[in-house]
C-alpha cells in the first residue's frame, strides 16, 4: 500500500487567533485529512508546543512577538530546519515570502516546494507593526520589500496566488512562476437565511433602519482608522448602526469611540464562522472592507455568499471580488472617508436580485475547489 503524501506547511503568518490565514491552514487540515494526505504546520508562537489538530501536526517554535501585531516572527531558521528533516515531507509550502525562504532554502532544495502568497506584507507591515498610516514611509518600504520578496521566492517550483491583484504584486516582484489558487468559503455556513431579526433588534437597529458590519482583525491595515474618521459621516443618515466584530490590538481605540457615539457604533466580540459570525453576515444591509493589504479578502465572499452587498476599496483584491459579482460599490483611495461613505450607502442601495447575483457568484469559491486547485499545481511540479 503506498505511503500518503506528506505536506508541510511553514507560515510566519499564521495564529491560532489570527484571521483569513488561520482559516486557510484549519480548512487545508481538514480537507487533507478528508482525502488521505498528511499535513502539518509550522508556525512562530509564544513557546515549543506539538499540538495535535484534524489528524495533522500544528508546530509551534518559540520566537518573539512582532512588536504590538498580536503575531509572533520566526528569527532562528534551525528550529523549523530540524523539522522539516524529522518530518520528510514530500512538499512543502511556504506561506511567507519574508524571511522563512532563505532560512529553509537549503533544506527544502530537493523537496518540490511552493510559495502561498497569503499576505500583502509590503504594504501591511508598517501598518499593523508601526502604526504608521500616512506619510511617505509605506511607500518607501513597499519599495524596498517588493524585490526583497522576489529574491526570497526566486528557487521554488511555484507561487500561488488568490486573485489577480497578488499575482500582479508577485509579478512585480520578479516571480516568474506563478499560478491563482483562489481561497473559498462555506456556502451552507453563510448563507441568506442566517439573517436575524432578533440580532438586529439586539444591535439596536430601528425598524427600517440600516445596519453596516465590519468584521475581522481589528488593526489599521484592515482600515479601522478609516472606518472610525467615516463613522460621523454615516450616522448624519438617521436609523444607521455600525457594527465592529473582532479582535486586535486597535480594540481600544474601537471601544473609545462607542462611548462617544451614543450607541450607534457597536464593538462587538470575535464571532466563529459557524453560529453568530453567519448570522451576523447576513443580518448586515452591507459590509465594508476597507483595507489595503488583503490578498483575496475570505470575509468578503462570506459577505457576497450571505447576499450582502460589500463597499470594498480598490487597492485590495476585495474589489475583485465585488466587481466580480456585479457589485458597484468599489472605492478608492482606500484611506479617504468620503469615499468610503458614498460606497457604504451605495451599497446599501443594491437591489435584491444584486444580492441573489452576489450569492450564484459566491458559492462558486468552495475550499474543495481551494484545495483540488492547489494539489493539482503540486502535480504540475511532478509530485
Amino acid at each position: 500500500m503506498p505511503k500518503p503524501l506528506r505536506v508541510l506547511d511553514i507560515n510566519n503568518f499564521y495564529s491560532p487567533t489570527g484571521g483569513g490565514i488561520r482559516v486557510y491552514h484549519h480548512e487545508k487540515f481538514r480537507w487533507c485529512r478528508e482525502n488521505g494526505v498528511e499535513c502539518a504546520l509550522v508556525y512562530p508562537s509564544g513557546s515549543n508546543t506539538s499540538t495535535q489538530f484534524e489528524g495533522g501536526t500544528l508546530y509551534g517554535i518559540k520566537s518573539p512577538p512582532l512588536a504590538g501585531s498580536g503575531y509572533n516572527f520566526f528569527v532562528r531558521g534551525k528550529p523549523i530546519r530540524e523539522i522539516i528533516a524529522a518530518y520528510r515531507p514530500d512538499v512543502v509550502e511556504l506561506g511567507s515570502g519574508i524571511v522563512v525562504p532563505g532560512m529553509v532554502r537549503n533544506s527544502i532544495r530537493n523537496i518540490p516546494s511552493f510559495g502561498y502568497y497569503h499576505s500583502n506584507w509590503p504594504v501591511a507591515l508598517p501598518l499593523s507593526v508601526f502604526d504608521i498610516t500616512r506619510g511617505p514611509l509605506p511607500g518607501l518600504f513597499r519599495r524596498f520589500a517588493v524585490p526583497w520578496m522576489g529574491r526570497a521566492y526566486r528557487d521554488l517550483d511555484m507561487v500561488m496566488g488568490a486573485s489577480e491583484t497578488s499575482l500582479a504584486v508577485l509579478r512585480e516582484a520578479g516571480v516568474k512562476r506563478v499560478r491563482k489558487a483562489p481561497l473559498g468559503a462555506h456556502p451552507d455556513v453563510f448563507t441568506p437565511e442566517a439573517r436575524s431579526e432578533s440580532l438586529r433588534a439586539e444591535l439596536g437597529v430601528p425598524k427600517g433602519g440600516r445596519l453596516i458590519l465590519y468584521m475581522g482583525r481589528i488593526a489599521p491595515e484592515k482600515g479601522i482608522h478609516v472606518l472610525l474618521e467615516t463613522c460621523p459621516l454615516l450616522f448624519e443618515t438617521p436609523g444607521t448602526v455600525v457594527a465592529v466584530a473582532g479582535r486586535g490590538h486597535w480594540r481600544g481605540r474601537v471601544k473609545r469611540a462607542e462611548a462617544r457615539f451614543g450607541g450607534r457604533l457597536k464593538l462587538l466580540p470575535h464571532a466563529s464562522q459557524a453560529g453568530r459570525g453567519a448570522a451576523l453576515m447576513a443580518s448586515a444591509d452591507a459590509f465594508l472592507s476597507m483595507g489595503p493589504c488583503d490578498t483575496f479578502s475570505l470575509v468578503t465572499l462570506e459577505a457576497l455568499c450571505s447576499g450582502t452587498p460589500v463597499a470594498a476599496c480598490r487597492e485590495a483584491a476585495a474589489a475583485e471580488l465585488v466587481t466580480g459579482a456585479g457589485g458597484s460599490s468599489v472605492y478608492g483611495p482606500w484611506n479617504d472617508p468620503r469615499a468610503l461613505r458614498d460606497a457604504a450607502f451605495s451599497a446599501l442601495e443594491e437591489t435584491a436580485g444584486k444580492k441573489a447575483a452576489f450569492r450564484r457568484f459566491a458559492e462558486k469559491y468552495t475550499w474543495e475547489a481551494c484545495f483540488e486547485r492547489i494539489f493539482s499545481i503540486y502535480r504540475e511540479a511532478g509530485v
